[in-house]
């Protein structure tokens, strides 16, 4: 709880600083110089270029090159379900996800590959009906995963404010899971007596999605996507438990993005995913805040 309140405090300071400085930059944008013919014309191309302010945005008929690092951070309670959708488990998990993207951009066409390794620690208590001893027990998680992505987005200019956008691309995700039960005298079942039980998943995932640009200055703006995933996962265990199967997952991305100083730029956001595997899988989701801090080369 404490984690999570000092998260919100500076989610808050960092949005509240991000507005003053909006405001700041929209009342330097209202300053005007003394000749009348560039009264008139000023607003219009602020107006017009406004998108192109947006670190993943080239300039019409040219090129860019972003490069940025990337720390994904989260907390939130970790609950399991059976099939039937009674809850079995309950607790929390934490932690955190760095990682890097390469953009590659040209007029409104954008690549991008994003590589990210992190893991989380959890606890949780498993109800009696999901194990051998029939009563409570606990246990703990360390938690690693992976992930490579590769999206192409296309972007829609409309209008200075609003700029929709559609993307496809590719999802590669491992994660291996390492429960541990605590409670003294319990193990897992078939697991040759142990009370450590490993899981290894990969998701192989296609995407779809759409989202749009919204600038508020050529200083700073803000991005928001939805994605759509169909999953093909595989799991082992280590008990000998084997499955495959098909699913769907889904992502959302909300983006705060500042441009620093020249190149330089600074994103902040909100960020949840879900992959489903299919029944015999199962799925997992987790939601978080991230930043970003980059450079872009545009020419």
């Amino acid at each position: 709880m404490r984690t999570k309140i000092l998260l919100l405090l500076f989610i808050g300071l960092l949005m509240s600083s991000l507005f003053v400085a909006n405001v700041f930059a929209q009342e330097q944008d209202k300053q005007i110089t003394p000749d009348k013919p560039v009264v008139q014309e000023q607003p219009r191309v602020i107006e017009e270029t406004l998108v192109l302010s947006d670190p993943t945005v080239a300039q019409p008929g040219k090129w860019l090159i972003g490069l940025s690092a990337e720390y994904w951070y989260v907390s939130q309670n970790w609950d399991r379900y059976f099939a039937d959708g009674g809850k079995y488990s309950w607790g929390s998990i934490s932690g955190s996800m760095p990682g890097g993207t390469i953009t590659l951009g040209y007029d409104n066409f954008t690549v991008a590959y994003s590589y990210r390794s992190g893991s989380w620690d959890g606890e949780s208590t498993i109800s009696g009906r999901a194990n051998s001893a029939g009563f409570e027990t606990n246990s703990t998680l360390k938690e690693d995963q992976t992930e490579h992505e590769i999206t192409a987005r296309w972007l829609f200019k409309v209008s200075p404010h609003f700029n929709p956008y559609a993307m496809v691309g590719y999802s590669y995700m491992t994660k291996e899971d390492k429960e541990t039960i605590k409670t003294a005298g319990v193990v897992w079942t078939n697991n040759n007596n142990s009370n450590v039980l490993t899981s290894k998943y990969t998701f192989q995932s296609p995407l779809i999605g759409v989202g749009a640009i919204v600038p508020f200055n050529q200083y700073f703006g803000m991005r928001i996507d939805g994605r759509l995933l169909g999953t093909f996962a595989d799991l082992t265990k280590s008990n000998g438990y084997t499955a495959n199967g098909v699913g769907a997952g889904a992502a959302a991305v909300g983006t705060f993005y500042w441009n620093i100083w020249q190149g330089l730029n600074m994103q902040v956001g909100g960020k949840f995913q879900y992959m489903y595997g299919g029944t015999e899988i199962g799925g997992f989701y987790k939601y978080g805040a991230f930043g970003m801090l980059g450079y872009t080369f545009k020419f």
